[in-house]
């Protein structure tokens, strides 16, 4: 039998939304987050590396009132192999 290897940069990257609230100035906002990944395990990792981005573009929707009354989503880019 001849033995299956993956090719490097061949997996399949999956969204995965991660949705929480925010609140800045007595305003409560819900926000969902979509990060590329292989599998959920990178993609937790990815979001809570990049929290101090994802709360910081959050918090300046709310402020500007960019989002309106709806739900703020952003999207990251999956990591580099």
């Amino acid at each position: 039998m001849r033995e299956q290897r993956a090719i490097v940069g061949d997996k399949e990257r999956v969204g995965f939304t991660f949705s929480f609230q925010i609140a800045d100035g007595g305003r409560r906002r819900a926000c969902c987050v979509r990060v590329d990944a292989e599998n959920f395990h990178d993609a937790s990792a990815l979001f809570r590396e990049r929290w101090p981005a994802i709360e910081s573009v959050a918090r300046d929707s709310i402020r500007a009132a960019s989002a309106g009354d709806g739900v703020i989503a952003l999207e990251l880019p999956a990591l580099a192999d």
